[in-house]
């Protein structure tokens, strides 16, 4: 009989930094050198997925570990590897980075040598194609032939989401909710952080410049 699977501990971003403040437990970032450089939680510290070894993992002192990613599907893996491999107090942040900014709680984003071109927000907000081929896809090994059948639509529909010339609309995000099990509006509010993301830096200065708020 194979052994039942152990998943981590779900933590709402409000509670992790609430505990993280109080300084009761220690925040793992499992995502890749490059996001982390790009924007993290303060405090955090990079353990990439790609290169943990949950059988050598370091013990980081008696504070449970609270693991996070983009959207909280790395975190969840690293969490079962770490409980499987015999480790306990492991943790992970329920929705990742996207959640905690969704929360309005504060990053460290990257610093702005003089001279050099600003970071375009819109790496720091991948388009939902991009959060669909690499935490849910690629992790799978599911093509996107395969996804369209599973979810009833066009394999060019499902092309176009990845590539970002297509956006999120409300049935497509009901399909894919009910397929990977998450919240309804869990899709569409990748492409609305998204839009945000792409308007701002493409005419927030103007807006802000243009615009005055009206007196109260």
């Amino acid at each position: 009989m194979a052994e039942p699977t152990l998943d981590p501990i779900a933590l709402a971003p409000d509670e992790v930094a609430s505990r993280l403040e109080r300084g009761e437990i220690v925040l793992v970032d499992v995502r890749e050198t490059k996001e982390y450089d790009l924007e993290h939680i303060a405090g955090a510290l990079l353990m990439p997925l790609s290169e943990l070894d949950a059988e050598v993992f370091p013990m980081l002192g008696d504070r449970p570990l609270v693991l996070h990613c983009a959207i909280g599907k790395r975190s969840a893996a690293a969490g079962r590897m770490l409980l499987k491999a015999g480790h306990a107090q492991v943790l992970h942040m329920e929705g990742g980075l996207t959640a905690w900014k969704a929360a309005g709680l504060p990053v460290e984003e990257a610093a702005e040598p003089e001279g050099e071109e600003k970071v375009s927000p819109l790496f720091l907000c991948p388009t939902p194609g991009t959060v669909l081929r690499e935490e849910f896809l690629a992790p799978a090994g599911l093509a996107p032939a395969a996804l369209a059948g599973a979810i009833g639509v066009a394999v060019s529909t499902v092309e176009r989401v990845l590539s970002g010339e297509r956006a999120i609309d409300a049935e497509l995000s009901l399909r894919l909710s009910r397929y990977f099990s998450t919240a309804a509006d869990f899709w569409l509010q990748l492409q609305v952080e998204h839009d945000l993301e792409r308007t701002r830096h493409a005419l927030g200065a103007a807006i802000h410049d243009t615009i005055r708020p009206r007196a109260a």
